[in-house]
């Protein structure tokens, strides 16, 4: 499918393209066009939730509707739809025909053109490696409440994709999906989380964090995976990315806001023009001279229908061109099963039928001027008559210059790769500038980074707090008198503890007349069980009972206990391991953006450092939360893209084979974490390079100039060793009819070798 031919002639002219994601449970849509080199994504809906066709519906009006509000009124929103899918619904490179017939219903109800269709997790994975410059090593998830998908990527490339019926468990559900891919290698150490519903990301992030692999069978990673969420809005991007790269020639995905992308409109004064426009004045394609009315003119020709139910949608066609867009930008990987296309028509008044473009005006049809023909005849005199012939002659020949020169096309060959890879032990010293290839030893530099964050969490301890009750005993002394010291022992009935409050002296006494000494008791523990009732029977520390005993006149008071929330040690270690992988993940994020263009960081060797943590509350206070104050450092090592390719070269260049040719920006790389000794960095490293066939462009440029594209794709075909496709583009204009070939000049085509992924 060739999204080029989309878009519109005119340099000046940009159109717009919708991007609509139907994944379980939620739609989101953008909007976005091509300009510059640049996927310019315009708006982003907010997501719409959905269960029945009806609410897919529903939802996708909703959430277009929620864009297309912010358009001017003078503008008509796009109606070519790139639709973002989940791998469930596509088997073969071709969307399920019980999945095919919802986006029927949904382009049929909404007045939607379907052009193409992407992966979800394809797209994530190209996305991902335009922001961060490499191919992705991830594990993707995509969540809903019935299913968990999981598609692993290696460098960039899919391994596989397992649907996993969701349990009580996500974490049991990944590792179930996991399994399906044993082969006793390790998986990558990334699980990318994805979908609409931003709290249940967070909830299973936590439970994926705590999990502990190594006690898991037949799955096995590096070191502990890294956990994250995509960002809805990053799945428009993607979804628009794999659009653009379609089209080629795009660098980056740009937001934009809706008014920066349309000029004023400014008026012209004067009369209105009603003259008739044709189709040459317009310099469409595919669109037939338009001449005045005809008497076998009807109605149904502009779109209107007569004496049926307009909203009647049987007979109607989809686009059988609606394909599957590669997120990687190379084309159409397989064709699709045909879908029907909505019938195209002049003007459009379908009843019944919703319409999210309702705010456009009407359109009003200009009538034609009619002019007299000059009723008599004159012969042009000589003069005029050899002006003309120059006119004719001139127009002429620069009709065949034009024709000759201005056509300005580009050729994109695909041709069947041939991927080679190899792996080797490397060293990357911190303390030299100097690379030693043979030595295998390359120079790195350090980057450092500090970042301080706070953080608060409700507490999940108890503890009991109350008051202690109090009373006054009578001491019964028999023998000489006694001094006792305060918090001198006073036991109680049922074991409960009593001390003095002050130094007394206890009275002398006899058995006959026992001394009788007043004093001041308080309880050694909290609780209204301590609450005596008065005549209670009191043993005085380790004297026996013949010797010195007490009872109380009064009953004791004072005594209650309740439950309150406290500070325990999970509540800490729980804080600080959250609030630490956030720091970690902000760090990680900002040394990526402050390594040099020219360089590429070596994630695995990324170190994170605790400066200080400090804590509002020490454990088993009393309290509703815990605030965390956390200082970390993160260090990370760069080596320069320059010193990795040369070093791919020089392993990956012997494995060549004859025919094939191997450049610098083909070779990929990737690395696993050994060991650090001082300021050396210890490191597997993993290169791969998918081969080009060597293919004579100069050659190729004299053979099929001024050739029909199809005569041209076919000559191509035989003559371009591992040819899969060719998508030729016209630039500037394509001429009607049998003038429409490549340009007469070579130089004029422009051709770009590229491997089919």
């Amino acid at each position: 499918m060739d999204l080029k031919g989309l878009l519109p002639k005119k340099n000046d002219d940009v159109e717009n393209f919708w991007s609509v994601i139907i994944e379980p449970e939620w739609v989101s849509a953008g909007i976005w066009r091509l300009k510059d080199k640049n996927v310019q994504v315009i708006s982003i809906s907010p997501p719409s939730a959905w269960t029945t066709d009806e609410d897919l519906i529903t939802a996708c009006d909703a959430s277009c509707s929620s864009i297309v509000q912010s358009f001017p009124e003078d503008v008509e929103p796009p109606s070519k739809t790139v639709f973002g899918v989940m791998s469930s619904w596509v088997e073969g490179g071709e969307i399920k025909l019980e999945y095919l017939s919802k986006i029927k219903k949904v382009c049929s109800e909404l007045s939607l053109t379907p052009v193409g269709f992407v992966v979800m997790a394809e797209a994530l994975s190209n996305y991902l490696k335009s922001e961060e410059g490499g191919g992705v090593n991830a594990i993707f998830v995509g969540v809903s409440s019935e299913n968990l998908e999981l598609s692993i990527f290696r460098l960039g490339k899919l391994v596989g994709v397992s649907l996993v019926a969701r349990s009580v468990s996500i974490v049991e559900d990944v590792a179930e999906g996991l399994a399906r891919f044993y082969s006793g290698e390790a998986y990558p150490s990334r699980i990318i989380l994805f979908n609409s519903k931003e709290g249940d990301l967070d909830e299973a992030k936590q439970e994926l964090i705590k999990t502990d692999w190594e006690g898991f069978d037949k799955i096995k990673f590096l070191h502990t995976p890294k956990i994250e969420v995509i960002d809805p809005d990053k799945k428009i991007y993607a979804v628009c990315l794999a659009g653009g790269l379609e089209m080629g020639g795009v660098d980056k995905v740009q937001p934009l806001n809706v008014k920066d992308q349309f000029e004023k409109v400014v008026e012209t004064e004067g009369e209105p023009d009603f003259s008739v426009t044709t189709a040459e004045d317009l310099n469409e394609p595919g669109v037939s001279n338009i001449t005045g009315p005809s008497e076998d003119v009807t109605p149904e020709d502009f779109g209107f229908t007569v004496d049926k139910d307009s909203s009647d949608t049987e007979g109607i066609e989809f686009d059988r061109n609606f394909k599957e867009v590669d997120a990687f930008g190379r084309g159409n990987v397989q064709s699709q099963a045909p879908i029907e296309k909505p019938v195209e028509a002049g003007l459009e008044a379908k009843k019944g039928r919703r319409n999210i473009f309702s705010f456009l005006k009407k359109i009003h049809l200009p009538s034609r001027k009619i002019q007299k023909p000059a009723t008599g005849f004159k012969l042009p005199t000589p003069k005029p008559l050899l002006i003309g012939l120059i006119i004719l002659i001139l127009l002429t020949v620069g009709m065949f210059a034009f024709w000759w020169f201005f056509p300005v096309a580009d050729v994109s060959l695909y041709v069947a790769p041939k991927k080679i890879e190899d792996e080797t032990e490397i060293s990357v010293d911190t303390s030299t500038s100097s690379t030693d290839f043979e030595g295998k030893i390359l120079s790195g530099e350090t980057l450092k980074q500090k970042l301080s964050d706070e953080k608060t969490s409700p507490t999940t301890g108890t503890k009991v707090v109350g008051d202690k009750a109090s009373g006054e005993i009578t001491i019964y002394r028999s023998g000489n008198a006694l001094n006792l010291t305060k918090d001198t022992l006073v036991k109680g009935p049922q074991g409960l503890n009593f001390s003095l409050n002050e130094d007394i002296t206890v009275a002398s006494g006899s058995v006959l007349s026992r001394g009788v000494t007043k004093a001041k008791v308080t309880a050694k523990e909290i609780g209204a069980q301590f609450n005596l009732a008065s005549g209670a029977t009191f043993s005085m520390s380790n004297y026996s009972t013949s010797d010195m005993e007490a009872t109380n006149e009064s009953s004791f008071s004072g005594g209650s206990s309740r439950e309150v929330r406290a500070v325990s040690t999970d509540d800490q270690n729980n804080l600080l391991k959250e609030l630490q992988d956030q720091v970690e993940s902000k760090l990680k994020e900002t040394l990526s953006e402050n390594t040099p263009e020219d360089s590429m960081m070596i994630e695995e060797s990324t170190a994170y450092s605790v400066l200080s943590k400090d804590f509002d509350k020490k454990v088993g206070d009393e309290g509703e939360s815990l605030t965390l104050n956390l200082d970390v450092e993160a260090e990370g090592v760069t080596i320069k893209k320059s010193d990795i390719e040369e070093l791919g070269l020089k392993y990956l260049s012997q494995k060549v084979p004859s025919g094939y040719t191997l450049k610098n920006d083909q070779i990929q790389a990737d690395f696993s974490y050994g060991s650090k000794e001082e300021s050396v960095y210890n490191l597997q490293l993993f290169v791969s390079a998918d081969l080009l066939p060597q293919v004579n462009i100069d050659d190729i440029r004299k053979n099929i100039r001024g050739k029909y594209p199809d005569v041209a794709e076919e000559y191509m075909s035989k003559n371009v060793p591992g040819f899969v496709r060719a998508v030729i583009n016209f630039k500037r204009i394509r001429l009607p009819g049998r003038l429409g070939t490549l340009p007469q000049v070579p130089g004029n085509i422009e051709i770009s070798v590229s491997a089919e992924k």
